[in-house]
């Protein structure tokens, strides 16, 4: 199963709206919802040209999607964010711990069902991500061969 099936079967059971507590984040510098996509899909394109699991970084697979998901204004479980991450449970939730511990998500506890818990990006690794995305962004504007003739 690809990362792109496994990210859309999450929108449709994994990915739950934010609270009214937490409001999505806007449009800030170059991270856009479009361009966080845009960075997802470029990421799994590899998949099409090299082996499963070749290029395995669950962590940077999480936080593409905790990305996406913010600019979406969705929150995601705990669950889905290791089944996306298409590594074995324990090595996923090994990664959340590191991103929890190095600041860059949170542990959210679902207020309405207490089996469940959300991860969310940081306002710090949110603005890092940010950063990311626009760095690379200027990288690719500033070289005319990239431009597909």
């Amino acid at each position: 199963m690809s990362m792109q099936t496994l990210t859309n079967d999450r929108q449709n059971w994994g990915a739950r709206p934010l609270s009214q507590t937490a409001t999505p984040a806007s449009h800030e510098g170059a991270l856009t919802r479009h361009r966080a996509r845009m960075l997802l899909d470029l990421y799994n394109a590899r998949m099409k040209f090299f082996p499963t699991g070749l290029f395995a970084d669950p962590a940077w697979d999480m936080l593409l999607d905790l990305t996406h998901a913010r600019l979406a204004g969705k929150r995601i479980s705990v669950s889905s964010l290791c089944i996306a991450a298409n590594v074995p449970a324990t090595t996923a939730l090994r990664r959340i711990g590191d991103l929890v511990g190095s600041g860059l998500a949170v542990r959210v506890k679902d207020e309405s069902d207490g089996r469940r818990v959300f991860v969310e990006l940081t306002d710090d690794g949110f603005a890092r991500m940010g950063r990311y995305l626009e760095s690379v962004l200027k990288a690719m504007s500033a070289d005319t061969s990239l431009a597909v003739k």
